[in-house]
């Protein structure tokens, strides 16, 4: 896998999954309030030995379906099937991929 740009959801940062940072993971925290009422929180977090959260949303679900966005997004590239040169004399074009820029923005909600 190469490197994907992942935007925070707040916007105020970039980060360059695939050198810097190595993994993705969702996080279920539970934050105490006042009256001994308990609130939970669904968070996807990067992490590079220390853990940076970059988004939060609504439920668990939501975090697994984002991190399959991201999935998705880090296993694009672009494929060329090869074949016939397209100019007399010329050699024939080889198959191949090649990495194309790739960036992810978290989705606010």
């Amino acid at each position: 896998m190469s490197n994907v740009f992942i935007r925070s959801q707040d916007r105020e940062k970039l980060y360059c999954f695939g050198i810097s940072f190595n993994s993705l993971q969702y996080s279920e925290e539970m934050e105490h309030k006042r009256g001994n009422k308990a609130e939970k929180h669904h968070a996807i977090y990067i992490a590079d030995g220390c853990l940076e959260k970059i988004a939060e949303y609504e439920s668990k679900e939501r975090c697994i379906e984002v991190l399959d966005e991201l999935q998705e997004v880090c296993g694009k590239y672009l494929m060329v099937q090869g074949g016939a040169a397209l100019i007399r004399g010329g050699m024939n074009v080889q198959p191949g991929a090649f990495e194309i820029p790739r960036v992810y923005e978290m989705p606010e909600k």
